[in-house]
């Protein structure tokens, strides 16, 4: 549901919790690494620890599968009244029932798309959630705060939350592991200012001496919960929003000059009491009962139907942070935290030149999980119509691998036996078979189709159709 999160040399995309690099693969290993690819490294990294360690991060990824999970899995109970799958819900069309149940379907995934992208980005057009024409929240409220800058007003949204704080630990990281000096660590030459309204707008109402404060505010902001659901009111509605807790916590923190974190040394000490200050101010939850139902919800879906490799990667996070509360806000002056971080939480899908680069051996069903997530997204893309000009064109379906080109994910691929799209009636390029261990081997896009009970040559795929008219 996010956009990608994008650094001067890299991106990050919290769905598949996937890092691109965008230098020469060499430039970010060994000896021949630079200071600035290995910050543009560390900034990415930031933004997985923010996807694992905050409410938000959690949220944005469980709604983004949890989502697509709804599309696939309400489209398969169409096939009985259409006689078999179709691609994409615009040709789900059978009869005006089942076109009514896939438009349904379809306008579902635009909703929660919808409001996802209000909070994460500044709408081009309005700041008014009425004006987005949802279905479940009709209110006339602000979506985004606006802030004053020396280039006017501003929206502030939450892409400018997330990548001021990871530019902000990029800055501290270059001094306290780098050794740059300050001046240069704090250039701005070339950058935009989505890294830098929020640290400014921030000095302006606070301070400079207040600085340090500045990344404990941003992970307040993304300290976000899930319930309600849909905001009832207007302050559910900031208090689900990051932009708005980071404008509000601001103003709480300016209204309180007596506030003070304490002793360099002690100041962990005092850090829930002073998080909790401001949170009460604001009648946001405690972080602590934010990190709590974070962890509670993960020990549920546990308990219940299993938790994936990612999911037990995020439980492990939550249980991390409600035992040091301060994790991953500031870790840069503490080797042990930073050392904890990046051995425990390295970034798990890393493509550089368009190909995935071995961090370290990952474990096997981790693998599995990224491949399939990757496979299952591209599916869901042209299930909704989202397809590259030229399958869009030829009705072919495309594999997540050549979807977001990933050029040696596949054997196949590499080996040129497949150019990772195909016509389903011709079958599968690669076709399945099972080994003497009954693993099945061969094409893991089509593996998906085959967990479903689908032959890919019933699939009727037709990208030119539109869904009618529904009032």
């Amino acid at each position: 549901m996010d956009s990608m999160l994008h650094a001067t040399l890299g991106s990050f995309f919290s769905p598949r919790l996937e890092m691109r690099l965008y230098d020469r693969a060499e430039k970010f290993t060994g000896g021949s690494a630079t200071n600035g690819n290995l910050l543009t490294y560390f900034h990415e990294h930031v933004h997985l620890f923010q996807a694992l360690f905050t409410g938000y991060g959690h949220i944005q990824w469980s709604s983004s599968r949890q989502a697509t999970g709804y599309a696939e899995s309400k489209w398969r109970e169409l096939w009985p009244a259409m006689n078999g799958p179709r691609l994409p819900l615009s040709n789900c069309n059978s009869n005006i029932k089942v076109s009514f149940d896939a438009w349904f379907i379809y306008q579902v995934f635009i909703e929660q798309n919808k409001i996802a992208q209000a909070r994460y980005l500044v709408h081009p057009t309005t700041n008014s959630i009425s004006s987005l024409n949802l279905s479940t929240i009709k209110f006339n409220w602000e979506i985004s705060p606006i802030i004053q800058t020396p280039s006017g007003n501003k929206a502030l949204c939450t892409k400018d939350i997330l990548e001021g704080h990871a530019h902000f630990l990029e800055c501290s990281y270059a001094v306290a592991v780098l050794s740059f000096p300050k001046i240069e660590a704090d250039s701005r030459e070339g950058l935009s200012e989505t890294y830098t309204v929020a640290f400014d707008w921030f000095i302006k109402e606070c301070g400079a001496e207040r600085r340090h404060i500045f990344p404990v505010i941003c992970d307040l902001a993304l300290q976000t919960s899930w319930y309600p659901v849909v905001p009832r009111n207007e302050h559910e509605w900031q208090s689900t929003n990051p932009s708005w807790r980071f404008y509000l916590l601001t103003k709480a923190f300016t209204s309180r000059p007596d506030l003070s974190l304490g002793k360099h040394d002690t100041w962990q000490d005092q850090y829930l009491d002073f998080c909790n200050s401001l949170t009460d101010k604001c009648s946001f939850k405690r972080l602590e009962i934010i990190l709590s139902e974070r962890l509670d919800s993960l020990l549920l879906l546990e308990k219940k139907l299993g938790l994936s490799p990612l999911q037990r990667t995020m439980k492990t996070a939550m249980k991390y942070r409600l035992d040091t509360p301060w994790l991953t806000v500031d870790p840069t002056e503490n080797n042990r935290e930073l050392d904890l971080l990046f051995n425990e939480f390295r970034i798990p899908a890393v493509i550089v030149e368009s190909r995935y680069q071995a961090q370290s051996p990952l474990e096997e069903d981790i693998s599995t999980e990224l491949i399939g997530e990757l496979h299952f997204q591209a599916f869901v893309d042209q299930l909704l119509g989202n397809t590259s000009r030229i399958i869009k064109e030829s009705n072919e379906l495309e594999c997540g691998f050549s979807r977001y080109e990933i050029f040696n994910g596949c054997p196949f691929q590499v080996s040129g036996d497949c150019m990772g799209r195909f016509n389903p009636k011709d079958g599968l390029p690669v076709p399945l078979n099972q080994d003497d261990n009954g693993v099945i081997q061969g094409c893991t896009f089509g593996a998906m189709f085959s967990s479903w009970g689908i032959k890919v040559e019933d699939l009727e795929v037709d990208y030119s159709t539109k869904f009618p008219e529904f009032s």
